[in-house]
């Protein structure tokens, strides 16, 4: 497969990666893009993110870096501890489902989870569990 310029074909490489393992991980819900309600968790939503491009060297190539955003909702804090080390997991194991097949098939050069920051989300007014992970992908491709 062909290096890719598109930061939505990346994010949607990310989220069939995240599907492939979801029964695995025990993720309830996948979605493309966040979403205002969450109904069964964990559930995992995935956007893409920033896109820089930069020339490398005489030949019109560049080197494109793209994020894709991965949101894991983990549940509702009932225990923080509990629910905290649920989220964390879930979102370790996450990094490794993507990294799999760091060139996600061969579409970007490598993939690589930068920021992994767990936290509490206010989601459907309702306090949740999660991570927000940020993976950042590279490709060179050439302009037309």
């Amino acid at each position: 497969m062909a290096l890719t310029a598109s930061s939505e074909v990346v994010a949607s490489a990310v989220l069939v990666a995240i599907q492939a393992q979801a029964v695995a991980q025990g993720i309830n819900e996948t979605f493309y893009g966040d979403q205002t309600q969450i109904n069964k968790t964990p559930a995992v939503c995935v956007t893409p993110g920033n896109k820089t491009r930069e020339f490398q060297g005489a030949s019109l190539m560049t080197l494109n870096t793209f994020e894709t955003y991965v949101f894991v909702y983990y549940g509702k804090i009932q225990d923080v501890q509990q629910n905290l080390h649920g989220a964390q997991t879930l979102a370790d194991a996450l990094e490794g489902v993507v990294q799999t097949d760091i060139t996600l098939g061969g579409i970007v050069t490598a993939t690589l989870c930068i920021q992994n920051e767990p936290g509490m989300i206010n989601k459907m007014g309702s306090l949740m569990m999660g991570n927000r992970m940020t993976f950042q992908s590279f490709s060179k491709t050439r302009l037309p």
